[in-house]
């Protein structure tokens, strides 16, 4: 009897068993895994070492590798120069794989890997990111880059670029796909308007510097009170150290000055190098830049657009970061804009339209702004125009 009852409960058992099972299942069947954007192809050893003299690896750094594979570039890091590596791969074949690499080098108190998607890690104590992700990745991860790493941190690619943002520098070695290698730096976020006081001996001159932003490339205007605005010449941005050159009124005659400072959220401090004059020399600069809040609805209106590209660009707070959208006036239908980048007051997105992308460049401040849309295909850039609705 006893025998019958636990043969009973067993049937029982596997029964409830497989009915969980036939519930869970489909669900378990929807649940999307992360997928392996990029295949594993091991960078030869020559070229690790290249990247790594591109990115002037130091003991110092911290340094991350996105789709690590086997982890050869953060322990040669590690083991060559003496850095901290983190690396993050999908694969768990490649993490192991790591780990026991480590062993065999020796630099298990040195780096660090995880299995994991490459879009979940917090870049921001990375003090140099190297790379070998599809072209089409990088573009994915910019926006990231631009949110998490600080000014001067680099980015050292294998084989494959960032489109319109330019690398600061590339080396052509000869095991390397495509014989390229990419070095870009974070650039400070100097888009906006700063203004400083130099004292003279006819008094105090406020100073008025206009500045507009695309990446690591800088424009703008110098406006002495009481004068004319002069456009900047030989404007530089590496990292957070900002240089250029400007022409100022001194007296009846106009003085060729350098500036060079450090750029430190709203404040730039450094020296300004006078060529002539009663202000002949090197005297100190510091400039402070009142802060914009870009969170809002703004209207945009472009002129003479083969496409109905009119629209509100609208921009929130969320999960402490910017993110976008983008209205069309005309169909009404919300695109969501995981391109958008705010540098200060400069912006860049874009936003696809048919088969190709129109990307937006210029800068929003206080109510209102201005910049130009660019299109493959297109003759010339056109210009739009914005205002913040109330």
């Amino acid at each position: 009897m006893f025998d019958q009852r636990l043969k009973d409960m067993r049937i029982r058992t596997i029964g409830f068993l497989a009915l969980l099972f036939i519930l869970v299942a489909p669900i378990l069947a929807d649940k999307k895994q992360p997928e392996i954007e990029v295949p594993f192809e091991p960078t030869p050893p020559q070229v690790v070492e290249e990247m790594l003299q591109l990115g002037k690896v130091a003991a110092s750094d911290y340094v991350f590798d996105l789709g690590c594979g086997d982890g050869r570039i953060v322990i040669a890091a590690a083991k060559k120069y003496g850095a901290k590596g983190f690396g993050v791969d999908l694969d768990p074949q490649r993490i192991e794989e790591c780990k026991e690499g480590a062993e065999a080098a020796g630099v298990t108190d040195k780096v660090a890997f995880k299995l994991g998607d490459i879009f979940d890690v917090d870049l921001r104590p990375a003090t140099i990111l190297a790379t070998y992700l599809l072209d089409e990745t990088n573009l994915k991860l910019r926006p990231k880059y631009f949110r998490e790493l600080r000014p001067g941190t680099r980015i050292v690619s294998h084989a494959f670029d960032m489109a319109d943002w330019k690398a600061d520098k590339t080396e052509h070695p000869a095991k390397a796909r495509n014989n390229i290698i990419y070095l870009w730096i974070i650039p400070a976020s100097v888009g906006g308007v700063w203004q400083w006081t130099v004292k003279n001996p006819q008094g105090e001159i406020q100073y008025r510097l206009s500045l507009e932003q695309e990446f690591q490339v800088v424009r703008g205007e110098l406006t002495p009170a009481g004068s004319k605005p002069s456009r900047i010449n030989s404007a530089s941005l590496t990292g957070s150290e900002l240089k250029f050159t400007a022409m100022v009124p001194d007296g009846q005659r106009q003085v060729r000055v350098n500036f060079k400072g450090t750029v430190n959220g709203d404040t730039i401090k450094g020296t300004q190098q006078w060529s002539s004059g009663p202000q002949a020399g090197t005297h100190e600069w510091v400039a402070k830049r009142n802060p914009v809040d870009l969170a809002g609805s703004w209207h945009l209106k472009v002129q003479a657009s083969p496409q109905p590209l009119d629209g509100f660009l609208r921009l929130e707070h969320k999960d402490g970061m910017l993110k976008a959208s983008y209205i069309g006036d005309k169909d009404q239908k919300k695109i969501e804009v995981p391109g958008f980048i705010a540098l200060g007051t400069s912006i860049y997105f874009d936003i696809p339209i048919e088969d190709k992308s129109v990307i937006f460049t210029g800068s929003l401040d206080g109510n209102g702004g201005n910049g130009k849309a660019t299109r493959e295909g297109w003759p010339n850039d056109l210009v739009w125009q914005a205002q913040r609705e109330r």
